[in-house]
C-alpha cells in the first residue's frame, strides 16, 4: 500500500527517538507531562480574516478629502458652505494622518503624509496656488 503520504522509516524512527527524549526530559525535570498531549490545532477564532482597520480608515479618509475637494471645485458652493467643507476636509485629513501613524508607527511617514494631505487640501481649496505652496515649503528649511 503505497501512497503520496508515505514517510520513510528512518524519519519515523528519528521522530520516535525525539519524542522519547522529550518525554524523558519532562519526567526528569518534574514537568507536567499532560501538557505534551495538548491539542495544537489552530482555533477557529484565529482563522478569521483580520482587517487592518487603521489602513482602511486612512484610505476612506483620503477618499473623503478628495471627494470634498472635487465638490468644492466643480459645484462652487457658497462662502459659508465652502468654509464648512474646508473644515470637514481638515477633519478627514487629520483622521487620515492619525490612521497613518497608527498603521505605520513611523514619525517620518506621518510627517510626510501630513504635509502631503494638508498641501493638497490647501491647494484644492484655493488657499494657496501650487507655486505659493512650494515656495512656503522651501522657506521651512
Amino acid at each position: 500500500m503505497t501512497g503520496k503520504r508515505d514517510i520513510p522509516v528512518d524519519q519515523i524512527a528519528k521522530l520516535a527517538e525525539d519524542i522519547r527524549v522529550i518525554k524523558d526530559f519532562a519526567e526528569n525535570h518534574n514537568f507536567d507531562g499532560n501538557l505534551l498531549k495538548a491539542q495544537i490545532t489552530p482555533s477557529p477564532k484565529n482563522s478569521k480574516i483580520k482587517f487592518d482597520w487603521p489602513l482602511i480608515s486612512m484610505v476612506i479618509s483620503i477618499i473623503a478629502v478628495f471627494v470634498i475637494l472635487a465638490f468644492m471645485k466643480f459645484y462652487e458652493p457658497s462662502q459659508g458652505a465652502s468654509a464648512y467643507l474646508f473644515v470637514v476636509g481638515l477633519l478627514f485629513s487629520t483622521i487620515a494622518v492619525m490612521c497613518t501613524h497608527l498603521r505605520f508607527k513611523d514619525t517620518t511617514i506621518t510627517i510626510i503624509s501630513a504635509f502631503g494631505l494638508f498641501l493638497i487640501l490647501f491647494i484644492g481649496a484655493g488657499i494657496f496656488t501650487p507655486k505659493e505652496a512650494f515656495d512656503n515649503i522651501k522657506d521651512i528649511k
